[in-house]
């Protein structure tokens, strides 16, 4: 097997099907809109209802393309997914 066949074959979906990019990047700009949201003056209900927010948008990436969200989200605990 060649360095380009291994390179293609390592990579997340995201970076080789342009459906999937486009799908989470959408929900990448949802995260970025709730992370954005959050503020010094933020109440601690806010700060748990956006973690819960994020938790969902990664689980979602997870499903469309496990390597990225795993790889993006460090935060998130994956395995209560399998």
């Amino acid at each position: 097997m060649d360095t380009q066949t291994k390179t293609k074959e390592s990579l997340s979906r995201y970076y080789t099907n342009k459906t999937i990019r486009n799908r989470i990047d959408s929900l990448l700009f949802k995260n970025s809109q709730v992370q954005s949201n959050l503020g010094m003056d933020s109440t601690e209900e806010e700060k748990v209802e956006a973690k819960k927010h994020t938790k969902e948008i990664a689980y979602s990436i997870y499903e469309i393309d496990k390597p990225f969200a795993i790889a993006n989200f460090l935060e998130v605990d994956f395995s209560e997914v399998l």
